[in-house]
């Protein structure tokens, strides 16, 4: 699979994902946030509003690196497996655990999917 492919669709997708967090962080903190009080849903909102940019952020580096060398591509999507490894652990190890979240695995659908993909993206790398 060609790197540009990969380091595209990723880059999409996260750029993506951090604009819709930062357009629907009320209604997404309703959606996860299991409370009523509202000091917790605001900080859910807050949280969202804090995650906004560092998703934007990935999406945008992944964006501008399609035409990078194959070595660079591949290290960048390593650290897009490391890290994506670190928010599965967060999503089924922590949040899955936790009464004051609403998680389910629909939830972490599409990141479980970016995952795959960048896995298959490393491992039949080619420019």
């Amino acid at each position: 699979m060609k790197t540009k492919i990969s380091l595209s669709i990723l880059g999409v997708y996260n750029t993506l994902m951090g604009i819709l967090v930062l357009i629907f962080a009320s209604s997404m903190s309703s959606q996860i946030v299991n409370s009523k009080n509202t000091d917790v849903l605001r900080m859910g909102e807050l949280f969202h509003y804090g995650l906004s940019p560092a998703l934007l952020m990935i999406g945008l580096i992944l964006l501008l690196s399609r035409n990078s060398s194959l070595e660079t591509a591949k290290n960048l999507l390593m650290g897009y497996i490391i890290g994506s490894i670190v928010l599965m652990y967060i999503f089924f190890g922590v949040m899955a655990n936790e009464p004051l979240m609403n998680f389910s695995i629909e939830v972490a659908i599409p990141d479980i999917a970016m995952l795959g993909l960048s896995i298959i993206g490393y491992l039949k790398a080619k420019e």
